[in-house]
C-alpha cells in the first residue's frame, strides 16, 4: 500500500472516529463542547448552545452594565439552551420562566468537522419580544439556513425591568439589555474565528423589537467595528415604541413597590440588588393596561454622561448623519397591525364610545400630545382610516388593522429608510411581503416561518416552501455579498425622494416587482399630525 493510500485511511478512520463523538472548539476563553443537530435537509450540524459572553449580572452585578466573561478550566458543556427571566402574562394570569443568568450565546455551524480555516460568513440574530420576552433560540431555528455555508449565531439580553430600568443618571444610567447585545458582539469578533467564521463578514438580522436593535446599533457609537450589514424585520430606531418616556418615574414606582426608596438613587439601586429577581419581575404587571404605559414600557434610554449606549435621540442622530454607513436591508408585512386589534374583533363595536381614551395609548402618543389635545388627534386618526363620521364596525375592521400596522411599524420602518438612505452612501433595502400563505393574512412575525426552522415546526406547503427558499438565498446572498437578490429582479435601493421597494405578493417571479410609493404607510398623514414629533 502506498504511504499516500495509507495517509488517505488513516485520515479517514480520524474523521469518522470524530464524527461519532461530540463537537469541540478551542476559543480564547477556553474549550468547548457542543453537540449535533440535523437541519432541515437532513443534514448534520455542530450546535453550541449555551455560551456564556458575560459574567452573571446577579447579585451586585444587577443592574451594572455587562462585564466580559473570564476563561475558564476544563470543557464548557454546550448543550443546553439558556433564557433570561421573563414573565408572561395571559388573561390575566402571569408567569415566569427564565433565570438571571443568562448572558448567553448559540452557535451554529453547518458541519461535522469544525475548520477554522474556513472563514465563513456570519449572521448574528437578535430576538424580538418588545424587549421583554423570548430569547434567542425563540422563533429563530437554524434548520434552514444550517443547509447553506454560513454560521448562525443567537443572543440573549437581559429583559424587561432587569435590562432595561433606568434612573436616569449615573446609578443606573439604563439600557443594560443594549450593552448586553454589544458584548455579545464583541464576543462574536473575539471568538468566532475559532468555529471557522469570518469576523469581517457578520450580518445582524432581528425581528421587531429585534429589528430595532438591530438598527440602534447602527447610531450608537459602543458598536461601530462591531458588524458590516443587518437585516430589520419589521422594526426600526422610530418605532414609536422604541425610546422610554419617563424612565426615573417607572424605577421609583418599582423601587416602591418591592419595599425600597425612591431616593436617594444610589440607595434605591442598593435595595433593589437585595429583592429576589422574581420580586422585582413581577412589578411589570403595575406597567400593564392601555391607561397606564405604552405596550412596551422599558425600552431605550436617551443617556447622559460617558459611556452610554446612545445619548440622543434616534431621529436627531439620524438626519444628522450620525449613523453608521454600512448596508441595511429592511422589510414589513401586509398586516403588521393584525396581531395588535385581533382581539378586538369581536368587541369592534365598543371602540367607538372608547376611541378617544384609547387611541393616545395604542398610537403612543400619549407622552408627545398634550393631554388637552389628544381627542382631537383621535378624531383626525379615524377619519383619515375609516371615512368622515364613520364608525368602527365589523365591516371596516381592516381598516383598524391597517391603522394599527401603520402606526406601530409601518411609518417608522418607511421613515427610518428615508432617512437613513439620505444620508449615507451605503445602500438601504426594503421590501414589503404580502404573500399570506395558506392564511387570509400575514401579520407581524409571521414572515419568520420562511427564515428559521426548527424540528418541530409545522410543515410548509409547497409554495411556502418555495417562498422560504427565496428568503433563504436572498439572505444568505446579501450575508456574503452586502447585496440582497431575489429570482435574478433588479433590486433598486430606496433613495430620500424616491421610495424604491420591492413587492412581494407570491414565489412567482412575475409577482416579485420593484415599486415606488413616497408615502408607503401614510407617511404624509402621519407626519402632519402633532403626534410626529419625532417619531
Amino acid at each position: 500500500m502506498s504511504a499516500y493510500k495509507l495517509l488517505i485511511l488513516v485520515f479517514s478512520a480520524t474523521c469518522l472516529s470524530f464524527e461519532a463523538s461530540e463537537p469541540t472548539v478551542t476559543t480564547p476563553l477556553g474549550k468547548i463542547r457542543g453537540h449535533y443537530k440535523t437541519s432541515f435537509k437532513h443534514k448534520k450540524f455542530s450546535a453550541f448552545e449555551g455560551i456564556p459572553y458575560g459574567k452573571p449580572p446577579i447579585g451586585t452585578k444587577r443592574f451594572e452594565a455587562p462585564e466580559p466573561i473570564d476563561k475558564w478550566d476544563g470543557t464548557w458543556d454546550a448543550t443546553h439552551l439558556q433564557e433570561c427571566a421573563q414573565i408572561h402574562t395571559i388573561y390575566g394570569k402571569s408567569t415566569m420562566s427564565g433565570d438571571e443568568d443568562c448572558l448567553y450565546v448559540n452557535v451554529y455551524v453547518p458541519r461535522i468537522l469544525i475548520n477554522v480555516t474556513d472563514n465563513l460568513d456570519v449572521i448574528v440574530h437578535i430576538h424580538g419580544g418588545g424587549f421583554s420576552t423570548l430569547s434567542g433560540h425563540n422563533y429563530a431555528h437554524p434548520g434552514y439556513l444550517m443547509d447553506h455555508d454560513v454560521i448562525f449565531i443567537t443572543l440573549n439580553y437581559r429583559l424587561g425591568i432587569l435590562g432595561f430600568l433606568s434612573t436616569e443618571d449615573d446609578a443606573i444610567p439604563g439600557n443594560n439589555g443594549f450593552k448586553d447585545q454589544v458584548l455579545a458582539l464583541k464576543w462574536v469578533q473575539e471568538n468566532i474565528y475559532s468555529f471557522g467564521g469570518n469576523p469581517g463578514s457578520v450580518t445582524l438580522t432581528g425581528a421587531s423589537a429585534g429589528g430595532a436593535s438591530v438598527h440602534l446599533h447602527y447610531l450608537s457609537p459602543m458598536s461601530v467595528g462591531l458588524f458590516h450589514k443587518s437585516f430589520s424585520q419589521s422594526g426600526s430606531a422610530l418605532n414609536p415604541w422604541v425610546v422610554q418616556a419617563e424612565a426615573s418615574n417607572k424605577a421609583k414606582t418599582v423601587a416602591l413597590a418591592v419595599g425600597c426608596p425612591e431616593a436617594p438613587t444610589h440607595k434605591l439601586k442598593e435595595c433593589l440588588k437585595q429583592r429576589p429577581y422574581q420580586q422585582i419581575l413581577s412589578k411589570m404587571s403595575l406597567f400593564c393596561g392601555y391607561k397606564n404605559h405604552a405596550p412596551v414600557p422599558f425600552n431605550l434610554v436617551l443617556e447622559k454622561g460617558s459611556n452610554s449606549f446612545l445619548s440622543d435621540h434616534p431621529y436627531e442622530l439620524l438626519v444628522t448623519g450620525q449613523v453608521q454607513d454600512l448596508p441595511w436591508l429592511v422589510s414589513f408585512v401586509e398586516h403588521e397591525g393584525y396581531f395588535i386589534v385581533d382581539g378586538f374583533r369581536d368587541r369592534i363595536e365598543s371602540m367607538n364610545q372608547k376611541w378617544e381614551q384609547v387611541a393616545p395609548f395604542m398610537i403612543y402618543y400619549n407622552y408627545t400630545v398634550a393631554k388637552n389635545h389628544w381627542g382631537d388627534v383621535a378624531r383626525q386618526i379615524k377619519d383619515f382610516y375609516l371615512g368622515k363620521n364613520e364608525k368602527f364596525a365589523g365591516s371596516n375592521f381592516d381598516n383598524l388593522v391597517r391603522l394599527a400596522g401603520d402606526v406601530v411599524i409601518i411609518h417608522g420602518v418607511v421613515k427610518s429608510v428615508l432617512v437613513q438612505a439620505a444620508v449615507t452612501n451605503a445602500s438601504v433595502y426594503l421590501f414589503h411581503l404580502s404573500y399570506t400563505g395558506d392564511k387570509n393574512i400575514i401579520s407581524h412575525g409571521d414572515d419568520n416561518q420562511y427564515f428559521y426552522y426548527g424540528e418541530n415546526e409545522k410543515a410548509l406547503t409547497k409554495n411556502q416552501l418555495k417562498m422560504k427558499d427565496i428568503f433563504i438565498d436572498m439572505l444568505v446572498t446579501y450575508a456574503k455579498t452586502g447585496t440582497p437578490s431575489i429570482n435574478g429582479t433588479v433590486w433598486e435601493p430606496a433613495k430620500d425622494d424616491h421610495l424604491n421597494f420591492l413587492k412581494i405578493s407570491s414565489p412567482e417571479k412575475r409577482d416579485i416587482q420593484m415599486e415606488t410609493n413616497n408615502d408607503l404607510g401614510n407617511q404624509n398623514f402621519w407626519n402632519s399630525l402633532e403626534s410626529s414629533e419625532k417619531n
